[in-house]
């Protein structure tokens, strides 16, 4: 374990270089450099040996997610929920959504949002939309089947998207840490909403950086203050150019990804015409994270 949260607690404090420079230095060199460097295999994922969880919880540490096989265990959500639970996480925003919307099918609920789709899905974090009152901060998936076609994901980890920002235009990342960025849309009226937003990066009370982000202009009102347009261009500009440290990959059966929300994409994909064939992923989000230590 690298403890960076123990050695380097000052990281996001934009007023502290000496942290920051030398967690960025090991956070660059042990940072993922494709997708099979994410992938820990799991004899049961609702059973997790020492070994195995503390493989999620390095690996986590590195890229603020990890891909798991879920081994003989039931895929399900009851297993999605194991898992969270054996790594800390068990406050679901469940309660306060549709009873389908953990599976990711082409079910046309919730008036066919994207997820629910065969449409590509831009760059965000998983619940920045109107009526999000807590922010969530780990994003959990299990695939059952895959898209016939297509429907692979990119991957990207908000601390690296930092780091970019720092070393490059720490003006505007000084802005997304310290102003009220956005707010949010009512999807139903397009109305925006001034009591529901905030910033865009922030560290919570445990030290550790939250992000939030969406391309869809129907979920974030960008404030139209000249400094927060000019860093929310700087911030999109960056995500739109996929860096190298965007990973792509496709959860297949019996595949996984456990992650403390970090930005990604969905590609376009065909699916089944046979309902009992369609592509199935069960999804947990939860308001607390994965902390390494």
């Amino acid at each position: 374990m690298k403890r960076w949260n123990v050695k380097y607690p000052r990281r996001f404090d934009l007023g502290s270089n000496e942290d920051y420079l030398k967690w960025r230095d090991e956070k660059l060199a042990a940072y993922p450099k494709n997708i099979g460097e994410l992938v820990v295999e799991l004899g049961d994922m609702s059973a997790l040996t020492p070994a195995e969880k503390a493989r999620i919880l390095e690996t986590v540490e590195r890229a603020n997610m990890c891909v798991y096989t879920a081994g003989s265990a039931e895929l399900g959500m009851s297993s999605l929920l194991a898992l969270g639970k054996q790594l800390g996480v068990s406050h679901t925003d469940k309660s306060a959504r549709h009873a389908q919307s953990d599976e990711l099918t082409d079910s046309g609920i919730l008036n066919r949002a994207i997820p629910f789709s065969t449409r590509h899905c831009n760059w965000h974090t998983d619940a920045t939309y109107y009526g999000s009152d807590n922010t969530i901060q780990a994003l959990f998936l299990l695939c059952k089947r895959p898209a016939v076609e297509g429907g692979s994901n990119k991957v990207l980890d908000h601390e690296m998207l930092y780091i970019q920002l720092r070393d490059k235009d720490p003006d505007a990342l000084e802005v997304l840490m310290n102003k009220d960025c956005f707010n949010y849309r009512n999807p139903a009226t397009g109305e925006i909403d001034p009591n529901r937003g905030g910033k865009v990066f922030w560290p919570n009370a445990d030290g550790h950086l939250c992000h939030r982000f969406s391309f869809r202009k129907t979920d974030m009102a960008w404030s139209g203050d000249s400094d927060v347009a000019a860093a929310g261009h700087v911030l999109e500009s960056l995500i739109s150019d996929e860096s190298a440290h965007a990973i792509e990959g496709r959860l297949e059966s019996g595949m996984g990804l456990i992650s403390n929300n970090v930005l990604h994409t969905r590609e376009r994909l065909v699916d089944s015409d046979d309902a009992a064939k369609k592509r199935l992923l069960f999804r947990a989000r939860f308001y607390d994270r994965v902390n390494p230590g």
